[in-house]
């Protein structure tokens, strides 16, 4: 047990919720990096920089935040140093700068990026889990920016894609798969001071 130095009272603050369920959806959004840090890989023959991305709009969306958005400056294998680079470069162009000496010259200004969901991945605990949200294409500031919003149509939630299993499909199987709806994700506990 942990006493607190004083008495908090829950119910003098605003404990007003916007209601996440799942990964942040596909979609076009102008962002930020609010934190940035430089690691080693994991053989430790090389160095990537982690971000944290933060949503600036759409509105409804703002604050959410894109984690492991990394890209890998220097590695041993040339292929995976050569996309970690172009990657970075097109971070700098989006946001407009040509030279970085220092990753926190990046935070905290706006870029527009096609944000989708990565592949599917199995956890140290055997289990299966859905892809994560990851940048996919940048939109520089000397073309033309496509309208910020969500895609038409996104992925399930409920389940990682199932592999390839390079089965042709059913035949004349033309039902779509239902798909979850976001207020159906009730949060993990109820607070007695509020209902949301």
């Amino acid at each position: 047990m942990a006493k607190l130095s004083t008495s908090f009272d829950a119910t003098q603050h605003d404990t007003t919720q916007r209601e996440f369920a799942g990964e942040l959806p596909n979609g076009i959004f102008r962002l930020e990096i609010e934190a940035s840090e430089v690691k080693p890989t994991s053989k430790g023959t090389g160095t990537y920089l982690a971000t944290t991305v933060t949503v600036v709009e759409p509105e409804e969306y703002k604050g959410r935040k894109i984690f492991n958005n990394n890209y890998n400056l220097e590695n041993a294998n040339p292929q995976a140093q050569e996309i970690g680079q172009k990657q970075f470069a097109s971070l700098c162009r989006a946001i407009g700068v040509t030279s970085v000496e220092d990753s926190e010259e990046l935070h905290f200004m706006a870029f527009v990026a096609k944000v989708g969901r990565g592949k599917p991945s199995v956890g140290k605990d055997g289990k299966e889990y859905p892809g994560r949200a990851e940048i996919k294409r940048y939109f520089f500031p000397d073309e033309e920016l496509p309208e910020l919003g969500i895609d038409a149509i996104q992925p399930d939630d409920e389940k990682p894609a199932a592999a390839n299993d390079n089965r042709a499909p059913a035949a004349n199987d033309n039902r779509q798969a239902a798909r979850p709806a976001a207020a159906a994700a009730a949060p993990s506990g109820r607070r007695p001071w509020g209902s949301k």
